[in-house]
């Protein structure tokens, strides 16, 4: 082998253990912070406009649904305490994921709700709430769920720090 050909593969070796130790860094960066936030004004902006968008498509469905009949008109789910206290969405017919997941239709920002933490859905006329298997348990006055919930306007709904309820 030329001398020039050991060099070059010495240069080599040499930026593949640079790579290597920047790699690592990232891993042990991210394990010790957690994932990168938006930082610019369009991201934020896409992340609260996926929140406040309607749960189902039929928002302005002319025949109201049984949910409409059972609590006067839709209801809203508020959140009552918390980092985003005092946001309020407005349920439709469909269901509502609720996460931190930006694929949700309820971003929580909580750093103790799973990505995709429960789903509150309407069902013969009720609302319901259903833990989908998170880390930390969702919980319903002070029990918690095990199963799909009915939930009545006004009882507590806690996610990690953040408790909501449902208000006609």
């Amino acid at each position: 082998m030329s001398e020039f050909t050991v060099t070059v593969l010495r240069f080599a070796l040499f930026g593949l253990l640079w790579l290597f130790v920047f790699l690592i860094a990232g891993v042990l960066r991210q394990d010790l912070f957690g994932p990168r936030v938006a930082r610019n004004r369009r991201d934020r902006r896409r992340g609260r406009a996926a929140a406040e968008a309607p749960v189902a498509a039929g928002m302005g469905a002319a025949s109201p649904t049984p949910q409409q009949s059972a609590f006067g008109s839709s209801p809203t789910l508020v959140v009552t305490s918390g980092r985003q206290s005092g946001f309020s969405l407005l349920l439709s017919a469909g269901q509502l994921t609720i996460g931190r997941a930006d694929d949700c239709g309820f971003v929580i920002e909580d750093d103790f709700a799973s990505s995709h933490h429960a789903r509150i859905y309407p069902q013969a006329g009720a609302w319901v709430v259903e833990d989908t298997g998170s880390t930390n348990g969702t919980f319903v006055g002070s029990a918690r769920l095990s199963q799909p919930t009915r939930i009545e306007p006004g009882m507590p709904i806690t996610i990690g720090h953040t408790t909501m309820e449902l208000r006609a």
